[in-house]
């Protein structure tokens, strides 16, 4: 489906019926990073209407020169969710860039945010860990003539087939359908100073579950910690055997802690409409 914001045609699927729930992927890649995670979970779940978009500059959204930060990715996530939720209260999943995108909602409309799940999220930043590959694959090693299998390795935790296959279907369509001049020569992806600085001082009391790859190279896993005392409702997690795939390092127990949160988020719903 498309829904025109601005001049810009936001490609998105939905699935199910029920209470909204806006994916946000990470930076470079596309809606397919989300729906390869969350769908085995969700479709466990009934009353729950997902909502996977392609960031503009990726997947089958265009970018727009007009485009230079993450204040204009913010507003034109702002569109996208008058125009395709309205004025419902809704859930969001915003795995890294995604989960800077999610902050900021939070700040610009975190009362009618339920609940949020933060996956391998940058912001605030923090200390990186050191590479570390835990397993190592001899039959990838063998596999020189992939052109693909590079870009693999150099995320990798658990460099097996099994996770390189997920890799191919999840992450690596993604990364090949993005604008790379846009997001590498045109677009800055910080917010500007002044609201950066607003972001620090953002609050939010339901439902939460954040996770970070003990393993992620990338993003880390220490500054994500800063965010619990403004998160009263938050399960952290730092998952062993994960880095910045963590859903596809560790999938049984990243869709648990899914569950869990989903669990909690129908639960906060419950206790609300109770009338003592």
């Amino acid at each position: 489906m498309i829904c025109n914001i601005r001049d810009i045609p936001v490609y998105y699927e939905e699935y199910g019926s029920g209470k909204p729930v806006l994916c946000i992927h990470g930076y470079s890649v596309d809606h397919r990073l989300m729906t390869g995670c969350l769908e085995p979970v969700f479709r466990e779940t009934q009353g729950y209407r997902r909502i996977y978009l392609d960031l503009p500059g990726m997947g089958k959204t265009p970018s727009k020169s007009w485009m230079r930060n993450s204040n204009d990715m913010l507003e034109v996530l702002s569109g996208f969710i008058d125009a395709v939720i309205a004025e419902e209260s809704f859930l969001i999943a915003g795995e890294s860039y995604g989960g800077r995108l999610t902050l900021g909602l939070i700040y610009t409309m975190g009362n009618r945010i339920d609940g949020v799940l933060l996956i391998c999220s940058n912001l605030p930043e923090g200390a990186l860990p050191a590479r570390k590959v835990i397993v190592n694959s001899e039959v990838l090693e063998s596999a020189e003539n992939d052109p693909d299998l590079k870009t693999f390795l150099d995320v990798a935790v658990l460099a097996t087939p099994e996770i390189y296959q997920k890799f191919k279907s999840d992450v690596l369509p993604g990364i090949k359908a993005a604008d790379q001049d846009f997001l590498h020569n045109h677009y800055q992806g910080a917010y500007d100073p002044d609201f950066q600085k607003k972001l620090k001082s953002i609050g939010f009391d339901r439902p939460a579950c954040i996770l970070a790859g003990r393993q992620d190279h990338w993003v880390g896993y220490a500054g994500v910690y800063e965010l619990l005392d403004d998160f009263p409702r938050a399960t952290f997690a730092v998952l062993d055997c994960a880095g910045h795939n963590m859903q596809i390092d560790n999938e049984l127990l990243f869709s648990q802690l899914v569950k869990d949160w989903i669990w909690r988020v129908e639960l906060n719903r419950s206790s609300r409409s109770v009338k003592i």
